[in-house]
């Protein structure tokens, strides 16, 4: 069930300070980030948390729009609310 996925947030995220704007299915992976830059540095991974799928279901009914995403796909928004904009994921840079 989709619902008892794992998840990757940003501290943006996880904090409740930022509303998730961007929902990427990159290899299989549930990210769902606030859209912001963050650190780029392989070894710091201080801003992203592991969390349960259901629990940011739970609290943005909105996104469950995206949650057919298939497997290195993306979608965006410019805020809560606001239509969802699909794309394939950019290749990744090894």
């Amino acid at each position: 069930m989709l619902r008892e996925q794992a998840a990757f947030v940003c501290d943006h995220v996880f904090r409740c300070a930022r509303p998730v704007l961007l929902v990427s299915h990159a290899r299989g992976d549930w990210q769902l980030l606030c859209g912001a830059d963050h650190p780029n540095d392989p070894d710091d991974d201080s801003w992203v948390h592991l969390v349960g799928l259901n629990h940011l279901l739970d609290r943005d009914s909105t996104l469950r729009a995206v949650m057919d995403l298939p497997i290195d796909w993306m979608a965006e928004r410019v805020s809560v609310g606001a239509g969802w904009t699909r794309s394939s994921s950019p290749d990744p840079v090894e």
